[in-house]
């Protein structure tokens, strides 16, 4: 009778254990795989992960094996059963803004689950049923914590796998002669400027670009391994960063040729620490360069004025300082008009439906290396009117019923929050509504920068829904700085609640700015 009592636990255990730790999953899939940043991500939500309510009714069995009487037992076995019959029953699959995807890795983990059962059914069932039970009993109060084990676990099998991808991905590069790489990294505005440089040099040459937001090692070399071909010319590859060193992994295989730097700032500050360390980061591309190569850079950040740069630089900028800038700008509701000023040539009239001086700033520089790989101005002028917004970056869309979204969810930095917010500023005879989260991963900056998030917002909307009750304190501080009315300020617990309260107050004559959207490991 014990035995099947023991072995229905363990497989309703099994299927608990599947449950909980899915979330676990992918919260570590969406920290990109990094343990040590799944573990802030199990400090930051700490009554998520030590779940008292669980643990104390996961422990009421374990006192039951340990005083080891044949009633203690079964009264164990029942309560066990019917507490893990709850959790499983009351364990829902929480909404997902990013789909967790059951990637080859994530079957791996899967797989050590599998093994370590095992282990441990065959344990429970061969020695002393009520230790092994016990036991794990407590790896399932602490279910998220062993997502930690297991991916420790698994750390020197991913470790030889991915050394596998990148070698692979390297000798593809060297095989195709002639193949140019654009490299392009920055705080900000990365993925904005590799759709339009991709939209732009597609005019003359068969490009590939690394797709949506893939800008880690392994989304670049999963890019070049699943797509590039001997057809191609130009490989625009996304490079992104949260620690030092991540940029120059991806230069050590790629090897670019030229570069683009958009901006240096404080982003990403609760793993690079410092203002400081994200340059040198940013600079590991400029670095990477051959002695031919070019890097082009944003002249209007002041961070990178003030940065060492060696290597061929080509400064673009809305300023004469720059050696490519835009001038005669003429922003409207429905995108820009501007000159780009060439050296030693005539300047060539831009007109995009992109938003905003950053947007401005992103052609520029996409005109600049348009130049130098020979392009025509018929053929930049050609690939500018094909150029889209970026779908969640300051992307206008218009309702059914009149008011206009400006979806900027995308965006997690104080410059393009700024700007966009600007943007919102210029709709002048709308009234203007404002959904933000604010901006994270800021450090010891959090407070400081989204206070000023919150000075700016209250400059530019008419009405300002916060959410995140938390997240919401320094923006709403910041507001109040202003003297902005507190009826026209709503804090939600979540996007769901916002949009609620926005359906409620949304009128024809609207335009709502939706400013970052934090992920699921947010909120």
């Amino acid at each position: 009778m014990e035995k099947v009592l023991l072995n229905f636990s363990l497989v309703l255990i099994l299927v608990y254990f599947y449950k909980i730790t899915r979330h676990g999953l992918h919260i570590l899939q969406l920290e990109n795989y990094y343990v040590d940043r799944y573990a802030v991500w199990m400090k930051r939500y700490i009554k998520k992960v030590i779940d008292i309510k669980k643990i104390i009714l996961l422990l009421v069995p374990i006192i039951c094996f340990i005083i080891n009487t044949k009633v203690s037992v079964i009264i164990g076995f029942t309560i066990e059963i019917f507490v893990l019959l709850y959790f499983i029953i009351s364990t829902k699959k929480q909404k997902e803004k990013k789909a967790f995807v059951v990637t080859a890795r994530i079957k791996r983990v899967y797989a050590t689950y599998l093994v370590l059962f095992v282990i441990g059914f065959t344990f429970a069932n061969v020695l002393n049923y009520r230790i092994v039970l016990s036991i794990i009993n407590i790896c399932t109060m602490f279910a998220y914590v062993f997502v930690y084990i297991v991916s420790v676990i698994n750390k020197p099998i991913e470790k030889n796998i991915r050394r596998g991808f990148c070698k692979q991905a390297k000798a593809k590069l060297e095989d195709i002669p002639g193949l140019k790489v654009v490299g392009i990294t920055g705080s900000y505005g990365k993925t904005s400027t590799k759709y339009i440089v991709n939209t732009i040099l597609s005019q003359k040459y068969n490009t590939l670009m690394t797709p949506e937001s893939y800008n880690t090692t392994m989304g670049v070399v999963r890019t070049i391994n699943e797509k590039l071909t001997p057809m191609h010319q130009l490989f625009i590859c996304e490079m992104g960063a949260k620690y030092i060193g991540d940029i120059k992994e991806i230069t050590d295989i790629v090897n670019p040729h030229y570069g683009i730097l958009t901006a240096i700032g404080p982003q990403h500050l609760d793993t690079f620490k410092s203002l400081e360390n994200v340059r040198k980061t940013k600079l590991e591309l400029v670095d990477s360069l051959p002695d031919d190569g070019i890097a082009f850079v944003n002249w209007e950040d002041e961070n990178i004025r003030s940065s060492k740069i060696t290597k061929n630089m080509v400064k673009f900028g809305l300023s004469k300082e720059a050696d490519y800038y835009a001038t005669n700008i003429n922003i409207t509701e429905r995108g820009s008009s501007f000159d780009v000023v060439i050296p030693n040539k005539e300047p060539i009239r831009i007109k995009t439906r992109l938003l905003g001086n950053l947007n401005i700033l992103n052609v520029v520089g996409a005109v600049a290396i348009a130049d130098k790989l020979g392009l025509t101005a018929d053929e930049i002028k050609m690939g500018a009117k094909y150029i889209r917004p970026v779908t969640h970056r300051l992307e206008l869309k218009q309702n059914p019923n009149g008011s206009m979204i400006i979806d900027d969810a995308y965006n997690s930095n104080i410059k393009g929050a700024k700007m966009a917010l600007e943007v919102l500023k210029s709709f002048e005879h709308k009234k203007r509504i404002l959904i933000t989260p604010g901006i994270v991963e800021l450090g010891d900056k959090m407070t400081e920068i989204n206070q000023e998030l919150g000075r700016c917002a209250a400059d530019s909307s008419d009405f300002i829904i916060l959410v995140g009750a938390q997240q919401a304190i320094p923006i709403y501080n910041g507001i109040k700085e202003k003297g902005y009315p507190e009826s026209n300020v709503y804090i939600a617990k979540n996007l769901q609640e916002a949009l609620s309260k926005m359906n409620q107050i949304i009128t024809r004559d609207s335009v709502v700015l939706l400013e970052n959207d934090l992920p699921d490991n947010y909120l």
